[in-house]
Formats: C-alpha cells, sequence, structure tokens
C-alpha cells in the first residue's frame, strides 16, 4: 500500500518591503508552505490569476496598488472569493490610521473581511498559527 504525498499548500505573500517578505516566506517554507512573492496589489493580482494560491499573506500600504485595493478586486471576483487572506501590516490597533483602515474594509459591504490580522513585527508561532487557522489545518 502507498501513501500519497500531500499536496504542498500555495502561499502568496504581498508585501513590498523585501526583506520583510523573506522573512515572512522562510517561516512559511520552513513549516511545508510553497511561497511565492508579490511586491503590490497589481502584481499579486497578477500571480493569483497565473497560479492560484491556497492563502494570501496581505501587506496593507503598498506601492502602485495598496494591499486594500488589490483585497477589494480579489473578494469581488466569485473565482478568488474563497481563498483566505490574513493581513501583516504595520499599522497597530493603537495608530490612528487603524479606523481609516477597518473602515475601508468594511466600506464595501458584500465583501467578507480578511480571515485573520497580525500587527508587525510578527512573531513565527503566530503566523503559523493564524495561516493554518485561516486554512483550518490542525
Amino acid at each position: 500500500m502507498t501513501e500519497e504525498t500531500p499536496k504542498q499548500v500555495a502561499a502568496l505573500v504581498v508585501e513590498d518591503e523585501r526583506d520583510y517578505a523573506e522573512l515572512l516566506a522562510t517561516v512559511l517554507e520552513g513549516d511545508g508552505y510553497a511561497v511565492e512573492y508579490a511586491v503590490d496589489g497589481a502584481d499579486a493580482l497578477e500571480r493569483v490569476r497565473s497560479r492560484r494560491p491556497d492563502v494570501i499573506t496581505l501587506d496593507v500600504q503598498m506601492p502602485r496598488k495598496s494591499g486594500i485595493q488589490f483585497y477589494r478586486e480579489l473578494k469581488s471576483d466569485p473565482v478568488f472569493v474563497e481563498i483566505p487572506v490574513v493581513v501583516v501590516t504595520g499599522i497597530t490597533k493603537d495608530d490612528r490610521d487603524m479606523e481609516t483602515f477597518v473602515r475601508a474594509f468594511l466600506e464595501v459591504e458584500h465583501l467578507p473581511m480578511p480571515d485573520a490580522y497580525l500587527e508587525k513585527p510578527v512573531d513565527n508561532d503566530d503566523l503559523l498559527r493564524v495561516v493554518g487557522d485561516a486554512l483550518r489545518i490542525d
């Protein structure tokens, strides 16, 4: 009896700061994820359309196309609406931009909220737990 190799979970890290993207990727790859990078929302949309990821970590403040713009486009498309998104951002709960951030997600009422939210700097174990929870993986 042969055991099937489980499918490797594909993660898309959307982050404009290369060092931070590499850090997130290293943590995810160390836990068995296949990781791709996108440097902004426009790049992320192209990558999602060419190879659908199982989960996305998403920075909010990026050049060209922000994480919020990317999120709205992603979740407006019925093909991609079910992809879990974990927001990983430098906007903290105490930041005055937090209200604007939350309002931006809630502005379009028919879109689901992100699956999770993590503040930078992210604890490695928290990242793996939250991504796993978003995927409903134990």
